[in-house]
């Protein structure tokens, strides 16, 4: 019991401040530097999957048509996966200004659509952006001109949450969001980055291959691209502000839960990966940064099982009370829904949503469940201007 007390808060520390630490130090590699800058930008492909969108589906596309990237470099296909509501009215409004609709009339999950819409696509770069996200007109600009280094076959940009609706599970989230941020910055530094933001991502049209529907293309990708021997890098410019929407418990544990499970099952398919003496440092990161933490739920509750045996000294029953007061202060924000942002209860409401979600996650991999269809969390009454302006105009 002493052993798996050890291992276990090990791995946990490990995980959370060993491995940032180790990383900023070097010790996964030295910096490199990329060339951006391309003499002529090349045709590129927008691809955005759309579910019932329509409270945000005319202020996307109005964001992309506001681009400073030229108009006769890009194409836009935005795909209907068996939306109900308005949003493939409102796309077709936009029609004169060369935006795509393809309407699929069954819903069959995010990343069917998209190999839906690659297929129809001719961009000899494809980016990939969620229906609820935008961003500054020079960030496409900003993200191309990575491909200028032909070492680089994707190129993330950085997300960020707008939280009009903030509770203490948002807010908390938005500091996880910083602290995941500059995991992926110095990864990228180093040439170690195998993840993108599904918010938007930008990556060579010939390293595409199609996507199997259970896994998630925000890791599923970049993960095809290290295979392929080519870098992914974060562009830290590159900003795509998306509107929060689970600002309660259930919703953001519903969320991680399905994200965590398809990117489980990518990392499964290609466990290769996963091999240090193929893929050395690399492969060390991502068990650093991705399986291990995946699994911090199950050596939580080794740990305390181990403790709760270990009793007899006083340092183990401090550590112990710890423990049980953390976990206590989770369900007194649980209980009370987000409502207190103190960190003090904040902190440990969404360390204990994140794992829960990762423990329920992997389980769910391993059973064999599919979550092949996504259903965003979007307001339904909210009516975005965009629709108002552009209505007035056409």
């Amino acid at each position: 019991m002493i052993a798996v007390f050890f291992i276990c808060l090990v791995i946990i520390a490990y995980v959370y401040a060993g491995y940032p630490l180790l990383l900023r130090a070097g010790a996964f590699g030295a910096r490199y530097d990329w060339k951006c800058g391309l003499t002529k930008l090349p045709f590129i492909t927008i691809i955005v999957p759309a579910h019932n969108e329509e409270a945000s589906i005319a202020a996307k596309i109005e964001n992309l048509l506001a681009s400073d990237y030229p108009r006769e470099r890009m194409d836009i296909l935005i795909g209907s996966d068996g939306s109900s509501d308005r949003t493939e009215e409102i796309v077709r409004g936009y029609a004169g200004d060369g935006v795509g609709l393809i309407s699929f009339p069954q819903q069959h999950g995010k990343s069917a659509i998209q190999n839906g819409l690659v297929s129809l696509a001719s961009g000899a770069i494809l980016v990939f952006t969620d229906a609820d996200c935008t961003f500054g007109s020079q960030t496409l600009r900003l993200l191309i001109n990575n491909f200028a280094d032909p070492a680089i076959g994707l190129v993330t940009g950085r997300p960020s949450f707008a939280n009009p609706r903030e509770t203490g599970v948002t807010r908390n989230e938005g500091i996880y969001l910083r602290y995941e941020t500059w995991l992926r910055r110095e990864e990228s530094a180093r040439g170690l980055l195998a993840l993108a933001s599904g918010s938007l991502f930008a990556m060579r049209r010939d390293l595409w291959q199609p996507l199997d529907t259970s896994m998630g293309d925000d890791f599923a990708l970049p993960l095809r691209v290290a295979i392929k021997g080519f870098r992914s890098v974060l562009d830290d410019r590159a900003v795509a502000v998306t509107q929060l929407t689970q600002n309660q418990a259930d919703s953001m544990f519903r969320m991680k839960m399905r994200i965590i499970a398809k990117d489980f099952r990518a990392l499964l398919v290609y466990r290769e990966m996963l091999n240090p003496f193929r893929h050395r440092a690399l492969a060390l990161a991502l068990w650093s940064h991705k399986l291990l933490r995946w699994l911090i739920p199950y050596f939580l509750i080794a740990l305390f099982s181990a403790n709760t045996l270990l009793l007899s000294s006083p340092l183990s029953r401090l550590f112990w009370g710890l423990q049980v007061a953390f976990y206590a202060l989770a369900c007194c924000g649980l209980y009370l829904r987000g409502a207190v942002r103190t960190a003090i209860v904040a902190i440990p409401t969404s360390f204990c949503i994140v794992n829960a979600a990762a423990l329920m996650g992997t389980l769910s991999c391993i059973l064999g469940r599919s979550f092949g269809q996504w259903a965003p969390d979007r307001p339904t009454s909210r009516r975005t201007s965009a629709v108002q302006s552009h209505g007035a105009r056409t």
